[in-house]
């Protein structure tokens, strides 16, 4: 059964298993990158992402402070 769950990770070695270990991708990664922050910031920033899904699905997204950054997801 295959459910099409994203991952929400503070690891960044996830996102090598799926670029250079080909570990099939789900449909999106968000990685939170940790640092000096608000203590609202993340679940704000988090939150901003899944609005708007179709920036992130099929991508992996970078989330550091108050910047996006994105990646293809190979298929």
């Amino acid at each position: 059964m295959q459910h099409d769950l994203w991952v929400l990770t503070f690891d960044r070695d996830y996102g090598e298993l799926v670029f250079a270990r080909e570990v099939t991708a789900p449909p999106a990664i968000l990685f939170v990158r940790q640092g000096p922050q608000p203590a609202d910031a993340f679940g704000r920033d988090v939150l901003a992402v899944l609005d708007n899904s179709d920036f992130a699905l099929g991508h992996l997204v970078v989330l550091a402070g108050s910047r996006l950054r994105r990646r293809a997801l190979p298929t």
